[in-house]
């Protein structure tokens, strides 16, 4: 039996090595979305979100980060919007060692994120990349302005 199917074997092996080391090195932070600009877009793997990888450039207002999200065309998409504030969260990871800890290729010309979220006052929450806490406009942080990160929804 194993003289007649080593060759098999050996296939069925080196096939599960390959996926292996490649699913190791193409884990959630590293794949590229489809689309014109495959550079430009990131989709996460573990929320099916697509992020642009940059951000508006400089901290704005709130209704500047909407209508900067709303009008951007990227990748051949024009349904870009604002991200809450959990999936904010969910894009910082602690272990980066770059000073913004945004998953993925994101580059932040900032490190605070305004998110569509608002408290009981209207006020939006942001996302602090260089440390992963939540900030309000009112409180101490980011204040009333932060950078816009667009982000879009899975295809249904």
């Amino acid at each position: 039996f194993w003289k007649r199917n080593l060759n098999s074997l050996k296939l069925l092996l080196t096939t599960i090595i390959l996926c292996a080391g490649t699913c190791a090195v193409m884990g959630q932070d590293s794949t590229p979305a489809a689309g014109a600009n495959a550079n430009a877009l990131w989709k996460d793997s573990a929320t099916g979100l697509t992020w642009a990888t940059k951000d508006n450039g400089s901290p704005v207002g709130l209704n500047q980060a909407i209508s900067y999200c709303g009008s951007l065309r990227l990748g051949g998409y024009s349904d870009w919007r604002m991200p809450t504030i959990d999936e904010l969260e969910a894009l910082y990871d602690s272990k980066l060692s770059k000073q913004n800890k945004a998953k993925g290729p994101i580059q932040l010309s900032d490190s605070c994120a305004m998110s569509s979220t608002t408290n009981n006052s209207g006020e939006p929450w942001s996302l602090c990349f260089n440390y992963g806490g939540r900030s309000l406009a009112s409180g101490t942080g980011c204040g009333t302005s932060g950078i816009a990160l667009c982000v879009r929804s899975p295809a249904k």
